[in-house]
């Protein structure tokens, strides 16, 4: 039986077809007892933590949000991670300060004035509650004046309504920061995504707010498509963006991904869309293996 499983965060949305058993369990891949090399077990454990980053930061930021880049000069920066956390939590808390601030600025504003828009959009925005979603990386200079001593860069997605200029200025004045519009139709939010997670194993840990949204469970269908149905999808209309457009209206044709498994002599096939008013191909995305085994 095949398996048809829609996943939305935000405004992604990930069509996953692939075999399972009539009970719903999932074929297996490979031979029984057979481990995935280490090699095979670590590509995949990326995969899925960069799968996961995706559907959040879709799922919590859009456009008008934020993505910045906080860091220390050299010279200045904390030897801890205790340290460098604690200089984050006070970030935030003066952020929120900020935001409370602005929020009675604006509706005061939009009493005096009723009619004006721009008030009323950044008093909306300032209403929406606050989360964030932050890569912490340690770094070690292995040369010149600052060997051995560590740096620390902060990757970090939160909910806009403050000026970027101000973020800034909110930061440590010891450090360096740049804050920029989050724009997921020009750049894709997979490719932040993709960034902010490629040592997640290694030197990087994430910082996030206790109220981010997580995505609902995904929709299931099953028996709806049979496996020479997805094998005639994967040959013909794999890369047939006007045909995935057809089919999920109000959506835009990000790419796909298929594979055929040769241990079960099944295909498996993703398809990956965004949900925008815009016209024309998105840019490329490059998360690999979307198909969750």
């Amino acid at each position: 039986m095949q398996r048809e499983k829609r996943t939305k965060s935000g405004r992604l949305l990930e069509i996953d077809f692939y075999p399972v058993f009539s009970d719903g369990r999932r074929m297996p891949t490979r031979k029984p007892k057979t481990a995935p090399t280490t090699e095979a077990q670590a590509r995949y454990n990326h995969n899925q933590a960069v799968k996961k980053a995706v559907r959040l930061i879709n799922e919590n930021f859009d456009t008008g949000d934020i993505l910045m880049h906080p860091t220390y000069r050299p010279e200045d920066a904390p030897q801890s991670e205790e340290e460098a956390k604690r200089d984050f939590a006070n970030y935030i808390r003066r952020v929120k300060t900020k935001r409370a601030a602005e929020l009675k600025r604006y509706t005061a504003l939009c009493k005096k004035y009723p009619d004006n828009d721009s008030y009323k959009k950044a008093k909306k925005k300032l209403e929406q509650p606050f989360v964030y979603y932050c890569a912490l990386e340690e770094v070690t200079y292995k040369s010149g004046r600052n060997k051995g001593r560590s740096n620390w860069h902060f990757h970090l997605f939160m909910t806009g309504g403050v000026d970027r200029d101000t973020l800034e200025d909110l930061w440590p004045s010891r450090s360096r920061v740049n804050a920029d519009r989050f724009q997921p139709e020009r750049f894709g939010p997979e490719a932040a995504a993709k960034y902010i997670t490629k040592d997640l194993h290694g030197q990087r840990k994430i910082l996030r707010s206790k109220n981010l949204r997580t995505p609902k469970p995904p929709q299931i269908r099953d028996g709806k498509i049979t496996a020479h149905g997805v094998e005639r999808l994967v040959k013909l209309r794999a890369d047939d963006r006007e045909y995935w457009e057809r089919k999920f209206k109000g959506y835009r044709f990000v790419r796909t991904y298929a594979r055929y498994n040769e241990y079960n002599g099944h295909w498996y096939l993703s398809v990956v869309m965004y949900k925008t008013a815009g016209k024309g191909a998105l840019p490329p995305w490059e998360v690999e293996e979307w198909i969750d085994e």
